[in-house]
């Protein structure tokens, strides 16, 4: 039995409305935030995210290191003439590989979990919209009349 309402003289189906505005809701909210990340192969996001997340992490650890020299300024240019140059260099050098490689990681599992939430919700939209296209047909074939 289709549950249906008149509505000025036309029948409306309640389920297929139902349908529409689940649809139009997933639209205007999840799709805007999910079409990203479904229009790429889950590799390639991901590679995007990381070649982004390389270059935002870079910045990051810079502006820290700037940070972290001027709040030492003084010690720094006091030991400057027996600071081992080499050895400081090296220092900072493994530290930021080490916060890049985490930070990287974090970034990667961040965008594959998005993607797969992508993924997920996509399908469920997709699967609605052919269950709102098969209430369609069966309105047609209902209302379609008879032949002999």
């Amino acid at each position: 039995m289709v549950n249906q309402a008149y509505f000025g003289g036309n029948m409306i189906d309640t389920e297929r409305v139902r349908e529409m505005t689940k649809l139009s809701a997933y639209e205007t909210h999840e799709g805007k935030q999910y079409r990203q990340a479904v229009r790429y192969f889950r590799s390639d996001f991901v590679g995007i995210h990381v070649i982004k997340g390389f270059f935002s992490g870079t910045a990051a650890f810079g502006i820290c290191l700037v940070m972290w020299g001027v709040y030492h300024l003084e010690e720094l240019i006091a030991g400057l003439g027996s600071m081992d140059l080499i050895q400081l260099g090296t220092d900072i050098l493994v530290r930021y590989l080490f916060f890049l490689t985490v930070y990287l990681a974090a970034v990667a599992i961040y965008a594959n979990v998005y993607h797969a939430a992508g993924t997920k919700n996509m399908k469920r939209y997709y699967r609605r919209l052919k269950r709102l296209g098969r209430l369609y047909e069966e309105q047609e074939s209902r209302s379609a009349p008879m032949r002999r």
